[in-house]
């Protein structure tokens, strides 16, 4: 009697025990295995958001400079023909080079080598010395507007019954190009630029 009660009771000690282990113990191990997946995946992502976050800091700390040659390529290209500021530029550059009389001319914009792009042809005359020639062209290259010289032209302009004394003066011609990005024809539409042909040096 002892015996079999016993053995019932360990029965039921083992019935327990396995019903806890599968209703309680099993389940709470899974879960706690999914929480630790999870925990992983968790910061994984951490890591990956601290990454981008490194980089969106350095992009942050990049933005000033990015900002800046953003616009100096505007400035350099812009999307206009900007022929009153260049001209305004060219003018500078002659007074302070000492060339003068000189006079610029510029076609309508035309289709460029690339899409989106568009190329102003101009030229540019003057009179002047050697190094003051040199000097106007080496100005004209440090403008912020790009300006491609495609044929520089120099001749004497002293005439043959005219005494020379010193340096011979000259006669330059400088042919080249301006460029623009393509005008947005869906935005408002802007004003005319001023007339395309300039004498600067006939105020100065």
């Amino acid at each position: 009697m002892n015996r079999r009660m016993a053995l019932s009771v360990g029965g039921i000690a083992v019935l327990i025990v396995l019903a806890w282990w599968m209703l309680i113990w099993k389940p709470a191990g899974n879960d706690l295995a999914a929480a630790e997946k999870r925990a992983d995946r968790a910061n994984e992502q951490i890591s990956q958001m601290q990454v981008q976050l490194s980089r969106l800091e350095v992009i942050r700390d990049e933005l000033p400079a990015l900002q800046s040659q953003v616009q100096n390529l505007r400035t350099a290209i812009p999307d206009s023909p900007g022929l009153a500021d260049f001209l305004l530029a060219a003018h500078d550059a002659e007074a302070a080079s000492g060339l003068e009389f000189l006079t610029a001319t510029a076609n309508e914009p035309a289709p460029g080598p690339v899409p989106g792009l568009q190329v102003i042809d101009v030229q540019l005359t003057g009179n002047g010395g050697y190094y003051q020639v040199l000097d106007f062209v080496n100005r004209l290259q440090a403008m912020h507007r790009i300006m491609s010289i495609g044929n520089i032209t120099v001749v004497s302009a002293n005439t043959e019954d005219t005494e020379q004394i010193g340096p011979p003066n000259l006669q330059l011609t400088i042919s080249g190009r301006l460029y623009m990005t393509t005008p947005d024809t869906t935005g408002e539409p802007t004003a005319p630029e001023a007339s395309p042909t300039s004498d600067a040096g006939a105020g100065a």
